[in-house]
């Protein structure tokens, strides 16, 4: 009885490894394709990186700085923010309207 008991774990076990193969055949598939995909995303990183490097290395150019000064406002200018209320805006949508 303990040897018809073996041969049906044994039948059971061989089974069980050839399903084991294949999940592992399947695994290195799947490993190899990830795999592949994070050296590619390793070198858009490293490229985005050498871009990042290469524009601030331009903006703290000094004709860079030169550029910033002129397109900044003078000491005169400033801003200023108007508070607009709802009545105010009724009367442009208004005026919109009858134009």
């Amino acid at each position: 009885m303990k040897v018809v008991d073996m041969k049906n774990d044994l039948s059971d076990m061989l089974e069980g490894l050839a399903e084991d193969k294949n999940i592992l055949a399947n695994l290195d598939t799947v490993c190899a394709s990830k795999k592949k995909t994070h050296e590619t995303n390793k070198q858009i990183f490293a490229d985005e990186l050498t871009a990042l490097a290469d524009t601030i290395k331009m903006l703290n150019d000094d004709d860079a700085l030169e550029l910033f000064k002129k397109t900044l406002p003078s000491s005169g200018a400033s801003l200023l923010q108007l508070k607009v209320n709802a009545a105010m805006m009724r009367e442009r949508a208004f005026a919109v309207i009858r134009e």
